[in-house]
């Protein structure tokens, strides 16, 4: 997530990592719509019916072609690693882009294979973005909303019904206080 939220610092690095950014959040909401929507059913058979059934929508399909033509460019090649080879790993395996002179393909192909991964393990709805900062983070919980619990306040705190609550804490905190020094 760190690299969505805050991009290396340097200067060909940054500029690398801010070209790169849009298409990897662009592939994350593709595969975030259709994971949502492939959640709702548990069987092929199911999915295929609701197709029939017209329950399907037309951004599922949209999403889905175009995560499909991303995934498609990905090559993984083997590869050995010199610091995976200490920790267990003797042979590790890289992705690459096929078809494109873009200077950004070596840092975009491993946040790809970061989300390639995150679909793998059935982990992709738990990146989201938070509500109040729009920062991205890896949820904990089903519910969750915002990326800390000072999102979460800032949030609620410009509601109407907590300003109000707030308005009759205070009031009745004033009263208190002055009906103290009167005593």
């Amino acid at each position: 997530m760190n690299f969505l939220n805050n991009p290396p610092s340097g200067n060909w690095l940054h500029d690398i990592a801010v070209a790169a950014k849009p298409s990897l959040e662009e592939l994350l909401a593709d595969a975030q719509v259709v994971f949502r929507c492939l959640a709702d059913y548990r069987s092929t058979h199911e999915l295929s019916a609701a197709d029939k059934d017209g329950k399907l929508t037309a951004e599922f399909w949209k999403c889905r072609e175009r995560l499909n033509k991303k995934l498609a460019k990905l090559i993984r090649a083997p590869q050995v690693d010199l610091e995976e080879v200490f920790d267990g790993t003797r042979i590790s395996w890289v992705s690459m882009i096929k078809d494109t002179e873009e200077p950004t393909t070596a840092l975009l192909s491993q946040q790809i294979q970061w989300v390639v991964q995150l679909i793998a393990q059935g982990a992709i709805l738990n990146v989201r973005r938070c509500q109040e900062c729009t920062k991205w983070y890896f949820a904990r919980f089903s519910h969750q909303e915002f990326c800390s619990s000072s999102c979460r306040g800032k949030h609620f705190a410009k509601t109407e019904d907590f300003r109000q609550k707030r308005r009759d804490y205070m009031r009745d905190y004033y009263r208190r206080k002055k009906s103290e020094n009167f005593k």
